[in-house]
């Protein structure tokens, strides 16, 4: 991980691989507030599921599509999000995002928190990482007919 402050400024940039392959880029504020350049690996991978107390996240897809689950009063919330479109998320809703191989994502945490807003969801994880793309695709479908 690498970290460059701009003390002067309030905030610092952070460049990291994921253990998913991911490569992000950070901006962060002193406040908890984060913009967030993710861009996928070779192959399509889950995040890790978390929610925030006090966050709002909104996700914005620069470059092919994502898969978006939320957990909803205990049952899984799944969409497609494709090129150009974007989802939020409340605080205290645990949410998982799939990137495919060379999307890109913007991701903008906003709202009045501290740095370390950031809560493991394991119930959400266990829902969603052995989704496949085409299991993603599928579910999406089948809640439209």
């Amino acid at each position: 991980m690498e970290y460059t402050e701009i003390a002067s400024h309030g905030f610092c940039i952070n460049k990291e691989v994921m253990s998913n392959g991911e490569q992000r880029t950070r901006l962060i504020f002193s406040d908890g507030r984060t913009y967030i350049r993710t861009e996928a690996s070779k192959l399509g991978a889950w995040q890790n599921s978390h929610y925030h107390t006090a966050l709002a996240e909104t996700y914005l897809v620069q470059k092919g599509w994502i898969g978006f689950a939320e957990l909803i009063d205990g049952s899984l919330h799944l969409s497609v999000e494709k090129e150009n479109n974007q989802c939020s998320v409340k605080p205290m809703v645990s949410h998982n995002v799939y990137l495919p191989a060379n999307s890109i994502i913007f991701t903008i945490k906003h709202g009045k928190s501290a740095q370390g807003d950031w809560h493991a969801s394991q119930v959400l994880d266990d829902l969603t990482k052995h989704l496949s793309e085409q299991q993603i695709k599928k579910i999406v479908e089948d809640s439209f007919i």
